[in-house]
């Protein structure tokens, strides 16, 4: 495990609504990515269920294909919470279809069903970024949402 990006505290700009952190491309920084995300949340007071999820997802993408160091930032509006996960891989993603049975490949499906918003922007030769925003709104503003976990709306949405 690289102890660079495991020690490496949360970054701050002095901004309270931005938050940033470095990662390892190893498969141990996506529960890591997970973790600065939700504790980034908790200290915002805002619970976002389908966010570290998502975060989750960018996370894993960058360690199998990007394979590169990887910084997961966190950004408030009055709106919404927007991250961008960048990678030093300049290849884009793209939608796969994963059969049923299989047990990886759906990640940018889950992220297109789950956000609000979400984007890649290319950074010429040195890599990407791959952003997604979700609404803060009150629950009484957003769409009714069917009952059951982010992976099970998403499953029924998908009829996996």
């Amino acid at each position: 495990m690289n102890g660079y990006a495991q020690r490496m505290p949360e970054q701050r700009d002095g901004r309270p609504d931005r938050a940033w952190r470095t990662f390892a491309p190893d498969p141990s920084e996506v529960f890591a990515a997970r973790h600065f995300v939700a504790s980034v949340l908790e200290a915002w007071g805002l619970e976002l269920e389908d966010l570290p999820l998502l975060v989750s997802e960018l996370a894993t993408n960058a360690v199998l294909h990007a394979r590169s160091d990887f910084e997961v930032t966190v950004i408030k509006s009055r709106e919404r919470v927007r991250v961008e996960v960048f990678d030093q891989n300049t290849r884009l993603p793209s939608f796969a279809a994963a059969p049923p049975d299989a047990y990886s490949g759906r990640g940018l499906v889950i992220l297109r069903e789950l956000a609000t918003a979400w984007g890649v922007e290319s950074h010429s030769d040195v890599g990407k970024t791959i952003w997604f925003e979700v609404s803060m709104a009150a629950p009484s503003q957003l769409p009714a949402r069917p009952a059951g976990s982010a992976l099970e709306r998403v499953a029924a949405r998908l009829d996996i």
